[in-house]
C-alpha cells in the first residue's frame, strides 16, 4: 500500500501526517453534470492501516480541469506509476494535499 507522509501535519489535527487514498471517484462529463474527480485521503497508522475516526483530506477537480486529468490518467502507463500515486502527486503539485514523501508499493 502506498502512503503519503506529509512534511507538515494538517491543521485539523496536530500530528496527523500519514494518509493514503481511501476513496477515488472519477466522473466523466455528462449533459446533466460536469466531469469531476474526488480523492479522499484518510489517516493511517505507521503500518498504513486506516485509523477508526481518523482525519480525512479531500482533493477535488471539476469541469474542464477534471476532463483533462481524466484523459491523462486514462492514457497513463500504470505499470510504471500507480493510479493512486499519480493522483497523490497531482494533488500535492496543485497544493490540495501537503508536501511529503510517498512510500510503499501498490496493492
Amino acid at each position: 500500500m502506498e502512503t503519503v507522509t506529509l512534511t507538515v501535519a494538517v491543521q485539523t489535527s496536530a500530528g496527523a501526517t500519514a494518509f493514503r487514498v481511501w476513496w477515488l471517484d472519477l466522473r466523466r462529463s455528462h449533459p446533466d453534470r460536469p466531469a469531476g474527480i474526488l480523492a479522499v485521503f484518510r489517516e493511517v497508522d505507521g503500518a498504513g492501516v486506516f485509523l477508526s475516526g481518523g482525519r480525512a483530506i479531500e482533493c477535488r477537480y471539476e469541469g474542464a480541469e477534471a476532463d483533462a486529468l481524466l484523459i491523462t490518467l486514462n492514457k497513463a502507463n500504470l505499470s510504471t506509476l500507480s493510479l493512486e500515486k499519480r493522483v497523490t502527486q497531482k494533488c500535492q503539485a496543485d497544493g490540495k494535499l501537503g508536501a511529503g514523501a510517498i512510500t510503499g508499493s501498490p496493492d
